[in-house]
């Protein structure tokens, strides 16, 4: 029979530093004027700050940021050539200038979308990931609902044309997480200034990046229909942290985000509530005893005094009688805060027991 040891004593322990009850809350947030915003943490997804969050609106070039993810992740080689067709030279707007036939790599072209915000660049990379422009769109679209972007709904690649082309400010966030995530997309949207191998000379139209050395990206987007959109990624230089900010037609939107970035900064500190590779269990399966390890590091952005009960619980498997070999999944540790889960890392077990 599968028998636990330490594990009362760790989620006694832990329930211990996590469940004390302080009185101050955050600061108020800066007021802003923006008529939909979200900020996220981008380390455990929690919502910081929420106004109008589900508000589905025209988001205009913001839409690359699915391009241009889903460019990275199903194409291995971004040095392939690509030929313009004559659809995607036809776009209007900000563009590389690609007429029909020109030769170029999809790493240029990627660069294009993602820093220019070329509309004839990012059809181009689209039609050459999928075929055409239709079955991008059907993978945007399918990428947006594995996501849970549900108040998201995708009808070109770059946003330039706003009819059933929306999205919110908190589906945004979800996705510029998920993104910069990526190492090769947030390389490109960090980048202010590139001359690529092919001869094109590519400058980033996010002044964010020159504004302020905590911004490591991501796009901005503007048009008649959804006004000024942008969604960025701060990073504290202390800690590593990183915010998620997202801003739907935002007059002041720079400023906003700043003075948001500041904010979030200031009112929440990351707590770490169990380190990686951390020995929380030791199993004993037929006489013979494993270690449970952590599989990854779980933190959550807490504000200074703020009056919350986080709490735990582990779940081990039993393997009565089987194997147990190192890196395999033998329980999960899950945190929670006001009854809804916050966190939770697979445990696994350190060593092979036979």
């Amino acid at each position: 029979m599968l028998r636990l040891k330490r594990v009362v004593s760790f989620v006694v322990a832990l329930g211990l530093i996590l469940s004390t009850t302080v009185c101050a809350y955050a600061a108020d947030a800066p007021a802003t004027w923006a008529t939909s915003m979200c900020v996220m943490d981008a380390d455990s997804g929690r919502i910081l700050y929420k106004n109008n969050e589900t508000e589905e609106r025209c988001i205009a070039s913001i839409t690359k940021i699915m391009t241009g993810i889903l460019v990275i992740e199903n194409n291995k080689d971004l040095y392939q050539t690509i030929t313009v067709s004559a659809t995607a030279a036809a776009e209007e707007g900000s563009s590389l200038y690609l007429a029909e036939g020109d030769k170029l790599s999809l790493r240029t072209a990627l660069y294009g979308t993602m820093l220019r915000s070329g509309n004839d660049a990012a059809v181009a990379i689209a039609e050459f990931t999928a075929g055409d422009v239709k079955s991008f769109v059907k993978m945007m679209n399918q990428k947006a609902k594995e996501l849970g972007m549900t108040h998201t709904h995708y009808s070109w690649p770059n946003g330039l044309i706003d009819e059933d082309n929306y999205s919110c400010a908190r589906d945004m966030a979800i996705l510029g997480r998920y993104a910069m995530q990526n190492k090769t997309f947030a390389e490109i949207v960090n980048t202010w200034y590139i001359e690529t191998d092919d001869g094109y000379q590519i400058a980033n139209h996010n002044k964010m990046l020159s504004r302020d050395k905590r911004c490591i990206g991501i796009k901005t987007g503007f048009t008649s229909a959804a006004g000024r959109t942008l969604v960025t990624c701060f990073k504290d230089a202390d800690s590593d942290r990183k915010v998620i900010i997202v801003t739907l037609n935002d007059s002041n939107d720079y400023n906003d985000h700043l003075n948001m970035c500041d904010w979030a900064f200031e009112n929440y500190q990351q707590k770490k509530l169990v380190a990686k590779k951390a020995a929380v269990a030791t199993v004993t399966n037929d006489g013979k005893q494993a270690s449970l390890v952590t599989e990854n590091a779980v933190t959550w952005p807490a504000a200074s005094g703020e009056s919350s009960k986080i709490t735990s619980s582990l779940k081990v498997q039993s393997n009565r009688g089987v194997p147990m070999k190192e890196g395999d999944v033998g329980g999960v540790l899950t945190f929670y805060s006001d009854g809804k889960t916050i966190g939770s890392t697979k445990l696994l077990y350190e060593k092979s027991v036979r």
